[in-house]
């Protein structure tokens, strides 16, 4: 996954860096659900951009409860390349297209768990992915900032398709059905 978002971004920068002194090409930084991230985009004329970037960042959260030790995890690194259409040739946009997407999850509990049928005194693990490559859909207004403005603010609101997640669960010394029967719940 690294080398693909090196690549994109080494390709896309080349591609870009030869339209930097033109109007319509910009470069910004973002915050927001899927982490932080740097976005270059171009655009073309008054009704359509095209933008990629890079959105990573981590959220860790531990706590105790009734005698057992609980650590969660979530983990963001996603690579979108964009289609802009500015409907009425101003600040509106839909945007969509494709996002490689190597969001993760991650959890683990210590201590007596009841698992299945049974009780056991283990550390159990989960981790649930999603699908590498996603489709993004949205709305906005604003967009990269220009070398004709040098400064702007944009909002986006939008969905990130990411299929039906990937769990795995594990726990050692635990009984294979009570396992299943937990994951299957």
């Amino acid at each position: 996954m690294r080398f693909r978002i090196k690549l994109a971004l080494a390709v896309t920068g080349m591609v870009m860096a030869t339209m930097a002194h033109a109007d319509g090409f910009g470069v910004d930084a973002k915050i927001g659900t899927l982490g932080y991230g740097a976005e270059i985009g171009y655009r073309f004329n008054d009704y359509l951009g095209l933008h990629t970037g890079i959105n990573t960042g981590s959220y860790d959260f531990d706590k105790e409860d009734a005698g057992i030790d609980y650590s969660y995890g979530m983990d963001f690194d996603t690579l979108p390349i964009l289609i802009d259409w500015y409907v009425f040739g101003g600040g509106f946009r839909l945007t969509g297209g494709f996002v490689s997407n190597d969001n993760k999850l991650s959890g683990k509990a210590s201590g007596a768990l009841d698992i299945g049928d049974g009780t056991y005194t283990t550390t159990a693990t989960s981790d649930i992915s999603f699908d590498k490559s996603s489709t993004y859909v949205g709305l906005g207004w604003g967009g990269v900032p220009s070398s004709r403005n040098g400064f702007g603010m944009s909002f986006d609101l939008g969905v990130l398709i990411h299929g039906s997640p990937k769990a795995t669960l594990s726990a050692a010394g635990v009984s294979p059905d009570d396992l299943a029967q937990e994951q299957a719940s």
